[in-house]
């Protein structure tokens, strides 16, 4: 795991083996669980939600 000590109160979620493959580099807490915050840096994660991801709406 990135960053975050492993501990018993913390648990990974079912996708935490695909986010550590794609190069997660910082968790958070969030519910007893670990979500992954950052990948390249701040301002490259940034620019790659506003330029390559799409939110559909039903």
């Amino acid at each position: 795991m990135a960053t975050i000590a492993p501990s018993r109160r913390v648990r990974r979620t079912p996708f935490s083996d695909g986010v550590e493959a794609a190069g997660v580099k910082s968790y958070t807490v969030y519910n007893r669980m670990l979500l992954p915050t950052v990948f390249r840096s701040v301002e490259e994660d940034y620019h790659h939600l506003k330029s390559a991801v799409q939110i559909w709406v039903r």
